[in-house]
Order: C-alpha cells, then sequence, then structure tokens
C-alpha cells in the first residue's frame, strides 16, 4: 500500500526523472491549473435565488439549489468545499471497484494504458489533499490503487522507451498529461545526443572526403540504453 501522505504520487514522475536536475516541459503546478477547469459534481447545501448563477471569469455556474447536484469546475468545487458551502461527488473513475478493475487491466496489457482523464494524475493529487472526506472509509485504498496504476503505467512507459533502438515512430495510446510530459523529458535529452552524434558523423565524413580515405563509415544505431 502507498504512503498515505500521497508523497510519491505527488512527485509525478518518480525518483529518475524528478532527481535529473532536467527542467519540466511544462510544471506540475502549470498541469494542475489545466486540470482544474475540469468538471466535477458537488451538492451544494446552499440555494441562490430562483435563476440566479455564479458569474466568474469565463464562464457563469449554476443556478445552485440546496441537496441538489451540479457540475462545476475544480477550482470552484475546492473553494467552496473549503468555504464548507458544498460536498464534491468523486467521479466514478476514482471509485475503489473501478480503480481495482484497472489496476488488474493495467498490469495484464503489457503494450496498452487504460483509458483514463487526461488530467487524472492532477485531478487525483487535488481531491486527495482537499476532499479527503470525499472518499470517506475508501481514501487510504483509493489513494494506493492510484499510485500503483501510476507506477505500472511509468514502468511501461520507461521499458518501452528502453527498447528504441533506431529513430522511430512510437505510438503511445491513452497517456495523461502528467505521462505526456515525461516522455517530452526523457526524449528530449536523447534527441539532444542523436543530433550530436549526427553532427559529429558529419565531421567525420567531410574529414574523410578530404583526406581521400574511402573506409566504411560508423554506421551504429542510436540505442534509447540511457534512460
Amino acid at each position: 500500500m502507498a504512503s498515505t501522505s500521497g508523497t510519491s504520487l505527488f512527485s509525478y514522475y518518480g525518483s529518475n526523472v524528478s532527481n535529473s536536475g532536467r527542467q519540466l516541459p511544462v510544471t506540475p503546478e502549470e498541469l494542475e491549473m489545466f486540470a482544474e477547469q475540469e468538471m466535477i459534481t458537488i451538492v451544494p447545501n446552499f440555494s441562490l435565488d430562483r435563476g440566479s448563477v455564479l458569474y466568474c471569469i469565463g464562464d457563469c455556474y449554476g443556478p445552485f439549489q440546496a441537496n441538489s447536484q451540479i457540475e462545476v469546475p475544480i477550482w470552484l468545487a475546492l473553494t467552496l468545499r473549503k468555504r464548507n458551502k458544498c460536498t464534491i461527488i468523486p467521479p466514478d473513475w476514482l471509485s475503489k471497484d473501478r480503480l481495482t478493475n484497472m489496476l488488474a487491466e493495467e498490469k495484464e496489457s503489457v503494450h496498452f494504458f487504460q483509458p483514463l482523464p487526461f488530467y487524472y494524475v492532477e485531478i487525483s493529487k487535488l481531491l486527495f489533499q482537499d476532499a479527503v472526506d470525499a472518499f470517506g472509509e475508501n481514501y487510504l485504498e483509493v489513494t494506493g490503487l492510484i499510485e500503483s496504476i501510476r507506477k505500472v503505467r511509468y514502468h511501461k512507459i520507461e521499458s518501452g522507451l528502453r527498447k528504441v533502438t533506431h529513430a522511430v515512430e512510437i505510438k503511445l495510446n491513452n497517456l495523461a498529461a502528467a505521462e505526456c510530459n515525461m516522455i517530452r523529458l526523457l526524449l528530449n535529452g536523447t534527441l539532444d545526443h542523436f543530433h550530436q552524434l549526427s553532427k559529429n558523423n558529419k565531421a567525420w565524413e567531410e574529414s574523410r572526403l578530404a583526406s581521400g580515405n574511402m573506409s566504411m563509415p560508423f554506421s551504429g544505431g542510436l540505442s534509447a540504453s540511457g534512460f
């Protein structure tokens, strides 16, 4: 079972990447900001005047009726929750049963990623931090399942990239925002290395032609073993 603090989950990419000293293409904080725009269901404990809505920058939400479900952005749900104005209902994919099945399928499918919300890592973090009571007695199990799923998916990504030995097109379906961010970070260093090898090979070719040395050029492929 994962730590209840959720530290490893919130590190997003695992120690191998987070301790590498390389800058992420998009920061975790920026991804969280995007995730806060996703919609979630709440049950308000207040009512506004008939037909009244909340006017916010970019959109308006409502009407709000006590004990009646309504969808609002996560940022608004968390704001109301902190003021004890609503109860947050976790999305279906964050249920214990759904996550248990998803983890089993994730482990079984070596080359396929289970469909999850694009911001599942960030949404989980936000709700685990500020809406613990929404999960009731299943909180520890749900956090552990999300952490296990994240680790399995990370391992599949890392294992897949390690098998790349030539410049090829890689197709990965159902990746989340944090996972795409991780791949961009990992590939950035490798592509820079490949570019440097290409420059060195070109310089060697020019030197070989200039000196009249017609020996066979180096033809080794690029290995991704440096990931």
